[in-house]
């Protein structure tokens, strides 16, 4: 696994590629939970590079997803790659985040469904994401 970090005027970007699995998943929850300690408790985590993700990363994500909330803010996922929208919709756990993705070429924008009895929608990267 590796990260990149990328502060922008209001949030953290955080881009993850690899694998993300029980060896490196506890690194993963420290980053991540110590990124949303700086000024903007807003932070995207970047998983379109992810080549692999198991449970451990989830409940990393999960973590992170609860002390964002905790802080007063928030966690978005950007443009999960295959084995973790695998993952999320596996685990029904799609709807505990906000899920940002960008349109594939000739076609509208891409979303994640939603999750068994949830309305909360995922989110289109062209767009201003609101609340």
């Amino acid at each position: 696994m590796d990260l990149s970090v990328n502060v922008l005027a209001d949030a953290v970007v955080c881009r993850v590629s690899g694998d993300i699995d029980i060896a490196c998943s506890p690194e993963l929850k420290e980053r991540l939970i110590g990124l949303l300690q700086l000024p903007h408790p807003r932070l995207i985590v970047d998983l379109s590079k992810v080549t692999f993700m198991d449970a451990s990363g989830l409940g990393a994500l999960l973590a992170a997803r609860r002390r964002s909330v905790v802080l007063g803010g928030e966690l978005r996922l950007a443009e999960p790659s295959s084995p973790v929208r695998r993952v999320l919709e596996a685990s029904g756990l799609t709807a505990r985040f906000l899920v940002e993705t960008r349109p594939r070429r000739g076609r509208g924008p891409q979303t994640l469904p939603a999750g068994r009895g949830s309305a909360r929608a995922s989110r289109d990267l062209t767009g201003p994401a609101t609340r």
